[in-house]
């Protein structure tokens, strides 16, 4: 690489200066490069000397057309590295024709070529890439680079997020390069840097780049507020069937204790469906419930026992008055299969002793139960069906109370 001669008006000097160590806070340094050609400019100052380096843009220069300078008190004295000044370059570029000259502090060091002569050098800070970011952002790259966006096709920008924006489609590319005149914040690089994709500017990759992260940023924030949306509406449908199957199971419950009153009170089932609007069976099954809750069994009420009774002979009564098993069903608002339970009920209310094989189940119920067992044990103890076992010990509820 050679010494540059700089054309006349090749950089002017904007009125203002921004020095990058007054904001931002470096994360180590570097020893800039090209000092080798720059030694005279460099020879006046003594090693570990304070200065402040300007980054001076060379548009011109014919080894790089993105080459940026260190100058020190108006002399060129170093290089940024190429693939940094790829970076750097359109940022210093924009704060320039925003009016601000771009210095930083720099110190003037020795090394030995080599030759084993002695050589100066310059050592300058490195930037956190945020600071390279929002050196970018804030003299308004990113627009520019919205606006270059907006002259491709839909196609186009499809094609350019290719490989992330590192190798876009050759043709995106292409016609990006066409166009460079009407966006000339940003620099391409010159033929001897390779094909066109090399010599792309480094903020068109970058900002592709950038927002499909920040695109992929939205839909995972997107999916976690839908999902955190999913889980709430999850939570409030259950919280909202809770709250209905609490309320069903009090007006069943306040729906069974009614029935149990009615019953109580010496109302027939029949009597009771009608009143509370159930059907038969569904009477039935509340007052079952409602003896359970409220811890009655057939030993201890006596008057659940009494209608009983008072409802399998008013049965025998009827059947013995020539009424077919139908017509008693229909008279006392029952089923015909409880008509029927009913009516062997009544038999052997009425008469225990002609039922031998009834009494002794019952009473052999009536033994276990006088050990403590509960009632499914003693069903289980029984040995005859579910059906049989229920009669025995609703018998023996009638054998503790008649005897």
């Amino acid at each position: 690489m050679g010494k540059h001669t700089r054309r006349s008006g090749e950089y002017v000097r904007p009125g203002r200066r921004i020095l990058l160590d007054d904001h931002f806070l470096a994360s180590g340094e570097f020893f800039a490069s090209g000092t080798y050609y720059q030694q005279d400019a460099l020879s006046g100052f003594r090693v570990a000397q304070k200065v402040e380096a300007e980054l001076v843009p060379e548009p011109h220069n014919p080894w790089d057309a993105r080459a940026i300078a260190l100058d020190v008190e108006g002399q060129r004295a170093a290089y940024l590295p190429a693939v940094s000044a790829k970076m750097w370059y359109d940022v210093v570029r924009g704060w320039n024709d925003a009016g601000f000259a771009v210095y930083c502090r720099a110190e003037i060091n020795r090394w030995d070529g080599d030759d084993g002569e002695g050589r100066f050098g310059l050592t300058v800070p490195k930037w956190e890439w945020e600071t390279l970011v929002t050196l970018a952002e804030a003299v308004g790259l990113r627009a520019a680079w919205e606006t270059a966006l907006a002259d491709l096709t839909e196609a186009q920008r499809l094609l350019l997020r290719w490989d992330r924006g590192y190798s876009p489609d050759e043709s995106v590319v292409r016609a990006m390069y066409v166009k460079r005149a009407q966006h000339p914040v940003f620099r391409w690089g010159a033929k001897g840097d390779g094909d066109l994709t090399e010599r792309m500017p480094f903020w068109y990759g970058y900002f592709v780049r950038e927002q499909m992260r920040q695109e992929k940023e939205l839909l995972r924030f997107a999916h976690s507020v839908r999902s955190g949306m999913l889980r709430a509406f999850k939570g409030e449908i259950k919280r909202g069937r809770e709250r209905e199957r609490q309320q069903a199971l009090l007006q069943r419950q306040e729906q069974d204790e009614r029935a149990l009153r009615l019953q109580r009170q010496g109302r027939r089932v029949s009597d009771i469906a009608a009143e509370v609007g159930l059907s038969f069976k569904q009477v039935e099954t509340a007052l079952s419930r409602a003896r359970r809750a409220a811890g009655v069994t057939a030993r201890s009420n006596e008057g659940l026992q009494s209608a009983r009774r008072r409802d399998a002979a008013e049965a025998v009564r009827l059947k013995e008055s020539g009424m077919a098993r139908a017509q008693i069903a229909r008279a006392m608002g029952r089923s015909a299969d409880t008509v029927d339970e009913l009516l062997k009920d009544g038999l052997f209310y009425e008469a225990p002793e002609e039922h031998p094989e009834r009494l002794a189940l019952a009473r052999q119920c009536s033994g276990l139960r006088t050990t403590g067992l509960g009632k499914d044990k003693i069903l289980e103890q029984l040995g005859v069906s579910r059906t049989q076992a229920l009669r025995a010990f609703r018998d023996s509820s009638f054998l503790d109370i008649v005897e």
